[in-house]
């Protein structure tokens, strides 16, 4: 019994750790991963956290109205819309808005969506897009939702290389040139 007991406790730990250290953001049964931890070799948390926060500067078209909180040399939180991720029926296209926050440790930070939802609109209260049971593989959703959480997937993941690019390099992408 004991041997059972330690077997399903080493299980349930592998298991737990795995989700924990998600590489990229991915649509599971229950939802969106919370966060990944990408690593930034050789940068210490106050570089980190520096390029965090002119990247946020230079992505966001009004930085000033996305950016909701710092905590100097920590954590950035930050809101964003982002259009044509959320498309029903083929049909019908929706904003989502999402909150991000961004913490930072020597060599590496932690990118974690606390929400994705869509804002009150005349079909409803709105929609929490981020935990929704099934999104990518029920039936139902997949006929109404169709490649949405693949755009979704896809916008976070390269959100998130973004800044990784801009923290390694100190520009926002292949676009800058040097003139």
């Amino acid at each position: 019994m004991k041997r059972l007991v330690f077997i399903l406790f080493v299980i349930g730990t592998i298991g737990t750790g795995k989700a924990q250290d998600a590489k990229k953001f991915e649509y599971q049964e229950k939802g969106l991963n919370d966060y990944v931890v990408t690593k930034v070799e050789g940068k210490t948390a106050d570089e980190i956290y520096a390029s965090a926060f002119n990247w946020v500067k230079e992505t966001y078209k009004n930085p000033d109205e996305v950016l909701k909180a710092t905590i100097e040399g920590k954590k950035i939180r930050l809101t964003g819309v982002a259009s044509n991720l959320l498309i029903v029926k083929n049909k019908y296209s929706f904003p989502l808005k999402y909150t991000v926050e961004i913490a930072v440790k020597d060599g590496r930070y932690k990118f974690e969506i606390f929400t994705i939802e869509t804002p009150p609109n005349e079909y409803g209260n709105g929609a929490d897009y981020k935990n929704i049971e099934g999104f990518k593989t029920k039936k139902s959703m997949v006929k109404n939702f169709g490649e949405s959480p693949n755009r979704i997937e896809n916008y976070f993941n390269d959100l998130n290389k973004s800044l990784k690019n801009y923290i390694l390099s100190g520009s926002p992408g292949e676009n800058d040139q040097d003139w």
